[in-house]
This record gives structure tokens, sequence and C-alpha cells, in this order.
């Protein structure tokens, strides 16, 4: 598979709604100290100073989220309010595919990443991250993802833990498609999580999510969300989502050529399990489903394709 094709799909994947064919990954969540790839057992639970930036991380851009309530729910409303437990890491893994199919043409591609995750002992809002052995069932990426163990990585959250800021550090022996498609994983899911409220909420509380994400197409995310339950510090919430371009142009990486977009759909939807003591999800399967239409120089042979996503945390 040429490289063109993954930096293609990748910059797609980063973008939820340039999905279509469904996608299947396995997922679930830890959220424990139970090592997920990562030996962690007898380390501490917090990090001191930053593991990321003192590896050189550089910054990768996290689209930024704006969350509106729409109904705070019956009962008793609270605040979920971030609770850091820097007594303990997290050990989580992350999946997720991608897929594009045209006609006479279908490509899809899986990372699964298993991760160790700490608060920062002095600063809540930072979470280090260090990366498990990562695969893929693509034996060709699968054979360059192992030198991606052991990469540090960091994360810094925003209030409803909105991811604000992504910071990688491959190893210098990680070859670029395999920086790449770690990299794109994790900016799909950060792009695609779920921003809590402010406010005080309840169990039925609603409120909608909008983020604007640029990769190949550039498009406003909208995600309405609905707590359907609250035990202790975890928070199952389930939602639908739908994306729609900002205007017409469909940039092909790598160069400054350009498509336009003459049709485009995308939604999907799922659930995710938020603790409050953690950084990351701990369980949850998001789906998106899509389509869209090319146009190149000649507009009476259009490109058409069905493209997927699927995030999983488990």
């Amino acid at each position: 598979m040429s490289s063109h094709r993954r930096v293609l799909r990748s910059v797609v994947s980063s973008c939820a709604l340039l999905t279509a064919v469904s996608v299947l990954v396995a997922g679930c969540s830890s959220g424990s100290d139970d090592a997920a790839g990562a030996s962690s057992a007898t380390v501490a639970g917090c990090a001191n100073g930053s593991p990321s930036r003192a590896a050189g991380a550089a910054p990768v851009p996290i689209a930024g989220a704006t969350v509106t309530l729409v109904d705070p729910g019956d009962g008793e409303r609270r605040v979920a309010a971030p609770a850091p437990d820097t007594s303990s890491a997290q050990t989580v893994t992350l999946v997720t595919t991608s897929d594009v199919a045209s006609r006479g043409s279908a490509d899809a591609e899986t990372v699964e990443t298993p991760m160790t995750a700490r608060f920062s002992c002095a600063e809540k809002s930072e979470l280090e991250l260090e990366l498990g052995t990562v695969t893929s069932p693509d034996a060709s990426l699968n054979g360059q993802l192992s030198a991606m163990t052991g990469t540090k990585a960091g994360l810094t959250t925003g209030p409803g833990l909105a991811p604000v800021a992504l910071r990688l550090a491959p190893p210098e022996q990680a070859g670029q498609e395999a920086r790449l498609a770690v990299e794109q994983s994790l900016v799909t899911a950060l792009n695609t999580s779920i921003a809590l409220p402010t406010e005080p909420i309840a169990v039925g509380a609603r409120w909608r999510t909008e983020r604007v994400i640029s990769a190949a197409a550039t498009v406003t995310q909208t995600i309405d969300a609905r707590l359907s339950a609250w035990d202790g510090n975890r928070l199952t919430i389930q939602f639908s989502a739908e994306e729609t371009p900002v205007n017409s142009v469909f940039a092909i990486p790598g160069g400054s050529d350009t498509l336009t977009i003459s049709r485009f759909s995308s939604e999907g939807g799922g659930s995710v399990e938020i603790d409050l003591s953690r950084g990351l999800p701990v369980g949850g399967q998001l789906t998106y489903t899509g389509a869209r239409e090319l146009v190149g120089a000649d507009p009476s042979r259009p490109l058409v394709q069905k493209t997927g996503l699927s995030v999983t945390w488990r």
C-alpha cells in the first residue's frame, strides 16, 4: 500500500465526518492500573515534571469544542467536575479504524494503541501518556508500528475534560508511516470526544458540542449528547453526531491540488463511559458512516467514495 494512500486515508480519518462504510472494532476500557501493553505496575500514580516535553514532544493540533447545555436533567443536579486520581495510573486501549471505498477500490486502516496515562503531580489539567505495543492487522504497517513502543505523549485538558492540546514524541527509529498512523489515530479519537458541561446536571441532561475540524475537508461537527447514567465518578453518555462541510474545497494531501465537494453526508453516534477521576474515556464505541462525491477537472467523471470511522476505548 502506497504512502500516499495512507496519508489520504489518515487525513480523512482525522475528520470523523468523512465517514461511510461502517467499521467495527473491538472495544471497552479498563481505567485501573493493570498493564495494557506498557509495563507500569510499580510506577508512581502521577507524573513528576513532563516526560513528553522532556522527550521533545511536538504539538499536534486538536479542534476546540464549544459546549451548550440544552436540558440540565431531572433530579439532584451537580457539576461533573474532574477529580484527578494521582494515586494510580490509568491503562486503556484505543482502537481506531478508518475506511474509504470507491468503485473498484477499498482501503482500511486499523491501529490499536495500549497506553498508560498519569496526571501530572502538580498540574491536574496535564496528562502524561506512554504508549505500549502498537499493532495493526495490516502486516506491512504492523511491522513498522513496533518502533512506536514506549512513545511519550501528553495531553492538556480544559473545562469539562475537553482535550485542548496533544503532544507526541515518537522514538527516532520510528518511520514516518508509523508516526502518522499513531498520530492520526490519537487525533481522531480526541476530535470525536465528548466534552462535559460545566453547569450542574442530572441524569437525563442533554447538551450539544460543536467543533470545526480542518483536514482534507474542513467540517463542522455537531454532537448531541445525553447523560443516561451517573454512578459515583462514572458517567455513561449516549450521543448522535453529524458533520457538514464548511465549504466545497477538498485538499488532496501532499500537494496544492484540490477537488470540489459536490455532495457530502456523514453521521454517527454511540456511547462512552467517562470516569471523572481519569483523563481518558474508560469505555465506549463511536461509529461514523457517510459518503462524498468529489469533482475534478472533468465534471462528468466524479469520484464517489463511501467512508467509515470507528473509535473504541476499552
